[in-house]
């Protein structure tokens, strides 16, 4: 074996010669002014390097001069937490920023257009272009469902959301899903679900006794708690939504009335093979 496999990918770690690509591709691309809409981020995590690596979302960009990005720029930022904590402090959701940043428009080698911020300049509402834009992502996304009612897009997290009766309740239902039509696959599980509302909702709290009741009876009774039956588990555990994906795959989320330290429960199933996973939240 020669020298020149040293230098190759090691198949335990796949993602370093995209690693690669990308450092490669930041350092080749210049600094150029970037606008856009603002509409979330500011989390972040402290590396080994001791910097703080904070990531922000644009919906709505553009370079100036150049076409309106009507789409998502994913940002992100490495420099000390005081000036990450600076920059997050300046942010208001839906407000337009310029920023000073390079930019990797999304190719066969990403996914996604993201970009390095240089240099954060503040709000700019000169573009009128982006500011009307600004109008209209603001506007509310709804579809209406003859079976469920109306949903709303959110757009912090890109899913369709609507308040409906299950099983003679109102919980919220949504659907992990960015667009929303009635050929929609999540939409179509909701139905199957809907449709046999009162067996499901059976078969989820039947699951949920089976798989949690023992974990509260044997790790989360406080000292001179005694065992919880299922009666009383039942009567403390309430569904308050439910979330179906586009694969299918649903999730029932209940309250833990107070027995597990005010975290959520959840059950985890799909149509076809009934309830497979159930946790804390």
């Amino acid at each position: 074996m020669n020298d020149q496999a040293s230098n190759s990918s090691s198949p335990d770690d796949p993602f370093a010669e995209r690693r690669r690509i990308r450092e490669a591709m930041y350092a080749a691309a210049p600094v150029v002014d970037v606008i856009g809409i603002f509409i979330s981020g500011g989390g972040g995590h402290t590396e080994a390097d001791g910097q703080f690596n904070m990531t922000l979302k644009f919906h709505g960009w553009k370079m100036p001069s150049g076409k309106l990005h009507a789409s998502e720029l994913s940002i992100d930022y490495k420099s000390s937490r005081e000036k990450c904590d600076t920059v997050r402090e300046s942010l208001e959701k839906y407000n337009i920023y310029r920023i000073k940043a390079k930019v990797l428009l999304a190719s066969e080698d990403f996914d996604w257009d993201e970009a390095e911020l240089v240099e954060f300049v503040g709000a700019d509402t000169s573009d009128s272009e982006l500011s009307e834009y600004l109008v209209e992502i603001q506007k509310p996304v709804t579809y209406q469902d003859p079976q469920l009612g109306v949903f709303t897009l959110d757009r912090d997290y890109d899913f369709f959301q609507a308040k409906t009766p299950w099983n003679g309740q109102e919980i919220e239902l949504t659907l992990n899903v960015k667009e929303l039509d009635e050929n929609n696959a999540a939409l179509k599980a909701a139905h199957e679900l809907w449709s046999r509302q009162a067996d499901w909702d059976q078969r989820v709290r039947q699951y949920l006794e089976q798989e949690m009741l023992p974990v509260k009876n044997d790790s989360w009774r406080d000292d001179g708690e005694a065992e919880v039956g299922a009666a009383e588990f039942h009567a403390n555990t309430e569904l308050e939504s439910i979330l179906v994906n586009d694969n299918g795959s649903f999730e029932f989320w209940f309250d833990d009335g107070e027995m597990f330290g005010y975290h959520m429960l959840y059950c985890r199933g799909e149509l076809t093979r009934g309830f497979f996973q159930a946790s804390l939240g």
